[in-house]
C-alpha cells in the first residue's frame, strides 16, 4: 500500500487497528523519548496503542515530507508541566512553520492519525459501549438533544457529541483545559456543527466532520481551514507495516 502525498486542499485520516501489528517492528522507528514512554505503560493494550500511533504517524509524515519514518522531526511538550507528551507537532526548517498539521487519537482498538497540509487539525475517536453519559459533559441544549432519543441510543449519541468537542478542542490546542459542559455542538442526529464555546475563536471557523471508524465506535474530525476549501478522506493503515522503512530506535526527533 502507497500513501499519497497530499495537496494543500485534502486532509486524510489513516485508522489502523493495533492488535495484529508487530509491535517490535512498529518500536524500531520511534525516538528515545517515545520509546521510554512507551516502556512506562504498564498495560500491554496501552503500550500497543501508543507503539502503533506513534509509528503510523511517523509513516504517514514521512511519506509527505520525502525523509524515512525514523527521521520525521515529532515535537511533543505539555503547556502545562512541559514533559513530552503534548499533542504532536511537526517541526519545520529552523524558524519556520509547521510544514504539516497532525492529530492523534487512540481508544480501544483504533488508532487514527489526522494530517493536512494547510490547516490546523483535531480528530478524536471514542468506543460507544464504554462512553459515559455525563451531564456536567454537556451544555443544556444538548441535554435536551439527547433526552428525545430512545434510552439505547443515548450512549451513542453523547459519544457523538463527545468527539466533536474533542476533536474541536485538539484542533486550537486547548484540549480539555476546556471544559467541555462549555461547548455546544449540534445534536446528534444532526450534520455536525459548532454551536457556541467560550475561546476567541468563533464557532463559525471550526468546520467538523463525521468519521467512519468502523462498528461500535464514533469518531470527529475539526479543522481549522480559515480561507482554504479542504476535503477530507479516510484509509486503513493495516498493511503499510509491510511497505514502511524502519529506522533503528532513537534515529527520530526527540
Amino acid at each position: 500500500m502507497s500513501i499519497p502525498v497530499l495537496r494543500r486542499s485534502e486532509c486524510h485520516v489513516w485508522w489502523a487497528d493495533p492488535r495484529p501489528q508487530p509491535v517490535g517492528e512498529l518500536a524500531a522507528v520511534l525516538s528515545e523519548t517515545e520509546a521510554d514512554r512507551a516502556a512506562r505503560l504498564h498495560r500491554e493494550e496501552d503500550r500497543r496503542r501508543f507503539v502503533t500511533a506513534c509509528w503510523l504517524l511517523r509513516t504517514v509524515v514521512a511519506a509527505q515530507l520525502g525523509v524515512t519514518p525514523g527521521a520525521v522531526p515529532v515535537h511533543r511538550r505539555c503547556p502545562d508541566c512541559g514533559g513530552p507528551h503534548g499533542r504532536p507537532r511537526i517541526l519545520g526548517a529552523e524558524g519556520a512553520a509547521d510544514p504539516l498539521h497532525v492529530s492523534v487519537t487512540h481508544a480501544g482498538d483504533r488508532v487514527a492519525v489526522a494530517v493536512c497540509p494547510a490547516a490546523p487539525v483535531g480528530v478524536d475517536v471514542e468506543p460507544v459501549e464504554s462512553a459515559p453519559v455525563t451531564r456536567a459533559s454537556m451544555s443544556p441544549a444538548e441535554q435536551a438533544a439527547l433526552r428525545v432519543l430512545p434510552p439505547y441510543g443515548r450512549r451513542a449519541g453523547f459519544a457523538r457529541l463527545w468527539v466533536r468537542k474533542e476533536a474541536a478542542l485538539k484542533a486550537t490546542g486547548h484540549g480539555l483545559r476546556v471544559p467541555p459542559g462549555r461547548i455546544t455542538v449540534s445534536g446528534p442526529l444532526e450534520p455536525p456543527a459548532l454551536i457556541t464555546w467560550p475561546l476567541e475563536i468563533s464557532p463559525a471557523e471550526v468546520k467538523l466532520h463525521t468519521l467512519d471508524p468502523g462498528d461500535g465506535y464514533v469518531g470527529a474530525l475539526a479543522l481549522l481551514p480559515g480561507d482554504h476549501v479542504i476535503t477530507v478522506s479516510e484509509s486503513d493503515a493495516t498493511d503499510l507495516h509491510r511497505t514502511a522503512v524502519p529506522a533503528p530506535v532513537g534515529a527520530g526527533a526527540r
